[in-house]
């Protein structure tokens, strides 16, 4: 039940947000109500005459609305909202939906929490012109009139001449008001239960609203539906398995609906949602994203970038006004199915050591991204690069593998785990084979292959900081990823001259070379000595040479028998380095040295 309570906390802590809208925000459900995307805007007199419709975007739909229990979480059932609901209630074509509708509406306009905005509602529906007055202002076609997609097109209403009262039902608060008032007289006579989030007596809840997350909306995260025989032996009725009141119900669901709208994280084609906050409402990092803004200064030097992010979540605990006491919840929320919702993951963290671990992974889990700096790689990028298909030019994943893997990489993140071996293997692997990719989705594998294996041999205390290490390292197969550098440059510098956009010799080797590194040497060096170094310029061909007796110097330190051996992934580092000390240092200023 912590998920409930938390999200409790959370709703007690904004209700004075409830029923606001704000620009770029999802607006929180009053209880009693739900947030619903509207298709139409009707707009009536005080008399309920009807003044002209509208349709309604994406962005301008979302609206919020009265519903009872059962209307909140119908699914396939019929179930009457009591004001704003779908054309197939509002117009008197069908007629069980419609009889329904106007049952909920006029037992509010009729009771002692009645609003001019019912009566209005009430005088036009009952008028039954619904229908022709949208096709005459052609919101609506005739030869579409009964498809389910019209009849399914959610109605708002607005009312002009109710001054001083709001016009548009959506944001009226007194109405808002009005109706949780008339809703608590309706349901004040069931039993009382206790509620096992709260901890009080509550009235029972008979159904639990749906629509958590915006796909598949209808999944609900509490339902029961089987008569009791689930539970035959342990309970007299199936309601008993999990006892939560109807208001602790109602702050639970529509606060998470709110926070998984306002800031709910889905990547790709993953059905899961991600969902990070701070129940009070204080503002904490996303660890689905980077901590570092994209507008950040890009820097190229491990130690400036250390001290940038370090700089960035202190702005961060100032301007956000954090402290180590307060909390940190995580929740991943998936629906196996259109009707259930599921928690596939949940965590409760200090927030100090939430921001700790955010620095540890961002800090260690990066590489050189070119003209980017040094960049942390979010999860999605390690999940695309590990297990990514191509497909026009970009990788992407299937949505039930992308969805398991950046839930095991949050919590990686998060519980400052170990870094996945099998997802550094995959990436390793892709990052041999050059082959096998375009070019641009092969350099973003091979980056994000060199900052997992960095956080991976921090979290397995092998080291974690081999951006900085300095290119005479003495590590073989780090050695033969500098080797690998070199031989490739040589060919680029020719391939630059001549304009050819040819893949190099040492690149097509790559994954022979990672087995058998000192035979693939040589077999590359001899081509690029025959074909290549007379026709790069002088100081091209003098560099080379000059890195490969450094580079092969080194080698020779190392037993004749290991020359041959198969590399570590370290190799990639090595490569990666010996490129980027290339492209941080100007051709000019080498031209001059050589000579």
């Amino acid at each position: 039940m912590g998920l409930l309570q938390r999200a409790i906390e959370t709703y007690d802590a904004s209700a004075a947000l409830a029923g606001v809208y704000r620009e770029g925000h999802e607006p929180l459900a009053p209880i009693s109500h739900i947030i619903a995307n509207a298709h139409i805007e009707i707009t009536l007199n005080k008399q309920g005459e009807f003044r002209g419709a509208k349709l309604l975007g994406k962005k301008d739909g979302r609206t919020i609305i009265p519903v009872t229990e059962k209307s909140g979480g119908r699914t396939s059932g019929l179930a009457a909202h009591p004001l704003c609901d779908q054309i197939k209630y509002v117009a008197p074509d069908d007629e069980e939906a419609h009889d329904l509708y106007l049952r909920e509406l006029c037992a509010w306009e009729e009771s002692d929490y009645a609003h001019p905005i019912l009566s209005a509602v009430r005088a036009y529906v009952e008028g039954k012109t619904i229908i022709t007055d949208l096709l005459n202002c052609g919101i609506i076609k005739a030869n579409t009139v009964h498809e389910d997609k019209t009849i399914k097109q959610m109605i708002r209403w607005r009312v002009d001449g109710c001054e001083p009262e709001e016009p548009d039902c959506w944001k009226n608060k007194k109405l808002f008001s009005l109706f949780q008032d008339y809703y608590d007289s309706v349901i004040c006579d069931r039993d009382h239960v206790l509620c096992m989030v709260s901890g009080k007596n509550d009235l029972t809840v008979l159904q639990h609203p749906s629509g958590i997350i915006a796909k598949p909306f209808k999944a609900k995260l509490i339902s029961f539906n089987e008569d009791g025989f689930t539970y035959r032996g342990q309970f007299i009725e199936d309601w008993q398995a999990a006892t939560v009141g109807y208001i602790a119900s109602q702050k639970a669901h529509n606060a998470l609906r709110w926070l998984a709208a306002d800031q709910g994280v889905r990547e790709g084609a993953s059905t899961r949602t991600f969902l990070c906050w701070n129940p009070e409402g204080k503002t904490i990092p996303r660890p689905m994203r980077r901590v570092r803004s994209a507008e950040a200064e890009p820097v190229r030097k491990p130690s400036e970038y250390k001290k940038q992010l370090q700089g960035t979540l202190l702005s961060f605990r100032k301007d956000h006004q954090l402290k180590d006491t307060d909390r940190a919840v995580l929740v991943s929320l998936d629906a196996a199915t259109t009707g259930r919702l599921a928690v596939t993951y949940y965590n409760e963290i200090g927030l100090g050591t939430f921001l700790r671990r955010m620095e540890d992974w961002d800090g260690h889990c990066c590489w050189y991204a070119g003209k980017l700096g040094i960049q942390a790689m979010s999860l999605l990028d390690i999940v695309d690069c590990a297990f990514g298909v191509e497909r026009d030019k970009k990788l992407t994943t299937d949505g039930n593998v992308l969805g398991q893997h950046l839930q095991r990489l949050l919590q990686c993140k998060v519980d400052g785990g170990i870094f996945p071996l099998d997802i550094l293997r995959a990436l390793t692997h892709r990052a041999s084979s050059p082959l096998g990719y375009e070019k641009a989705n092969w350099r973003k594998i091979m980056q994000t292959a060199c900052a997992a294996l960095q956080k991976y041999r921090y979290d397995t205390n092998q080291g974690g900081n081999e951006m900085a290490w300095a290119l005479d390292k003495r590590d073989r197969s780090f050695q033969y990823g500098r080797l690998l550098a070199a031989m490739e440059r040589l060919e680029e510098d020719y391939y630059s001259k001549t304009r050819e956009g040819r893949q190099t010799n040492a690149i097509k080797y790559m994954s022979e070379f990672k087995r058998r590194p000192f035979t693939v040497f040589e077999r590359v060096n001899q081509h690029l000595q025959l074909a290549y170094l007379g026709r790069v310029e002088p100081w091209q061909a003098a560099r080379y040479k000059r890195l490969v007796g450094e580079i092969v110097g080194i080698l020779r330190e190392f037993p004749e028998e290991e020359l041959n051996r198969p590399l570590e992934d370290i190799y990639l580092m090595g490569y990666e380095l010996q490129r980027n000390a290339f492209f941080a240092k100007n051709d000019t200023d080498d031209n001059t040295e050589e000579e």
